[in-house]
């Protein structure tokens, strides 16, 4: 692990994201010490950083010490990289006066090995009674302040499901846990609007700006959670399991069509899936 660039574990107990969630993460996949879309873990990292006015960060330090950690796991087909940046310490309170230097902090970890097999058979979801909250200045970012996705992996959990389907508090159909949602419906892939609730996701990002350069048409909507019923196909996405089936909504089973269509998707990164550190 790396803290502000020195191997350690330790962090200061005034730290405003562990006082107050104030920062934001990034979970990264490294293939043979290759880091995989870091342009655009860069890119939504720095986009948060300025909407939540952080101090300034030193970009090209923060590259240099990721390409630095994934040497050290280079031996790995597949690994983790989770890169965390909060505020510091400083201020009074809620006040972020006197923050003047973001901590960088930086750890290595194993791959969820069992992605590969949810892309080859796909998963039965859910749908969550859990609703998330709409904060359209906090729309999109990852940030710290992860305590709705608590709730909604122990309502998983207590449910004995792998995922589900996640709405905002007006029912609109937002994503799933911890992953992206792409549908499709009415002759095209759709994707939900992410301006009021949600992660925007990289691997999301990378679809979309694929099938668009591809001719592929990827709407972004609002829809309800019942829509997903008359999908001709459904999978989540994120930057580690990259694009999984869902096979089954509730007790709606997908055909088996609805993977072919999903394969065209996956086909549609082939070409352009390493934007990498180095």
């Amino acid at each position: 692990m790396l803290i502000n660039g020195i191997n350690s574990t330790t962090i200061d107990a005034a730290d405003r994201g562990l006082a107050y969630g104030d920062g934001l993460f990034s979970t990264i996949k490294v293939e043979y010490g290759r880091v995989q879309l870091w342009d655009y873990h860069l890119h939504r990292l720095q986009l948060g950083a300025q909407k939540l006015f952080f101090p300034k960060v030193d970009w090209a330090l923060l590259s240099a010490e990721v390409k630095q950690l994934a040497v050290t796991i280079s031996d790995k087909p597949q690994a983790v990289i989770k890169v965390i940046l909060t505020r510091g310490c400083g201020g009074r309170g809620y006040s972020s006066q006197g923050c003047d230097s973001a901590l960088r902090i930086l750890s290595a970890g194993a791959y969820p090995a069992f992605y590969q097999q949810w892309q080859v058979e796909g998963i039965k979801v859910i749908q969550c009674e859990h609703k998330l909250a709409v904060n359209h200045h906090l729309a999109g970012l990852k940030t710290l302040n992860r305590l709705e996705q608590v709730f909604i992996k122990h309502e998983l959990e207590s449910r004995g499901a792998l995922e589900g389907i996640v709405c905002d508090n007006d029912g609109y159909v937002i994503e799933a846990c911890s992953a992206n949602i792409f549908f499709y419906l009415d002759d095209q892939w759709q994707t939900p609007k992410l301006d009021g609730s949600g992660v925007a996701g990289v691997k999301r990002r990378q679809i979309m700006e694929a099938a668009e350069k591809a001719g592929v048409s990827v709407r972004e909507v609002r829809i309800k959670a019942d829509a997903l019923f008359n999908a001709q196909a459904v999978c989540l996405t994120n930057a580690l399991m990259g694009i999984v089936p869902v096979k089954q909504y509730q007790s709606h089973v997908y055909n088996q069509g609805g993977f072919s269509l999903i394969k065209q998707l996956q086909l549609l990164l082939e070409d352009g899936d390493l934007l990498n550190a180095d």
